[in-house]
Order: C-alpha cells, then structure tokens, then sequence
C-alpha cells in the first residue's frame, strides 16, 4: 500500500522537485556572480598574486 500511495503522490512532487532545482542553480548563479564581482574589484596587484589578469575576468564569470 506504501508503494502505490508514493506512485500516486509522486507526479503531485514533481513542480515542488523543479522548484527545488530552479532555487539550487539560481543560488549557484548569485555566487558565481558575487565571486566574480569580488574578483573585480581587487586591485593589479592582487590579481597578479593569484595569476589572474584583468581581461580574464570575464572569462571566469562564463566557466563558472
């Protein structure tokens, strides 16, 4: 009875699954964005301590 009680249930789960996911990648998504605008805004010689120049920024942002 369990298992026929979750199969019916389980469709009824799905928007709350795509939810879920939607609000996962929407976080990844802020965190990369705010890494990348910590990243921005550190100084030269900052960037070339950690061996990353200016005109590679925006590349990081895309791989994230």
């Amino acid at each position: 009875m369990t298992a026929a009680l979750l199969h019916h249930l389980a469709p009824a789960a799905l928007p709350l699954q795509r939810l879920r996911h939607w609000w996962q990648r929407s976080t990844l998504a802020r965190q990369r964005r705010a890494e990348l605008r910590a990243l921005q805004a550190l100084g030269q010689h900052e960037l070339n301590d950690l061996g990353v120049g200016h005109s590679e920024l925006p590349g990081l942002g895309r791989r994230g």
